[in-house]
């Protein structure tokens, strides 16, 4: 199953969030963890318009998060298959 840009920004930040009370080389594996979702969700976000990471700390442990969330925001709608939302009542 893929995931969407959105999900993997939501998985980035909560490892960021749950790496917080680590110290040294650990709280290290945890931002490599999520800079690999950040990573994902560039990936991700690519057949939709893309986002630009390069005002993106990659170092910080609470990095500016709205760098990504706007545009993110302005990514074109995902295509997901299945079944209409609404039925053709033609």
């Amino acid at each position: 199953m893929l995931f969407l840009a959105e999900q993997h920004l939501v998985a980035a930040k909560l490892v960021r969030i749950n790496g917080a009370a680590r110290a040294g080389a650990d709280l290290e594996k945890f931002i490599k963890m999520s800079n690999s979702f950040v990573a994902c969700a560039r990936l991700a976000a690519k057949s939709r318009g893309g986002i630009n990471l390069d005002r993106f700390d990659w170092k910080a442990l609470s990095p500016d998060w709205s760098v990504v969330d706007q545009q993110i925001r302005r990514l074109a709608p995902p295509h997901i298959d299945g079944p209409p939302l609404v039925p053709d009542l033609r």
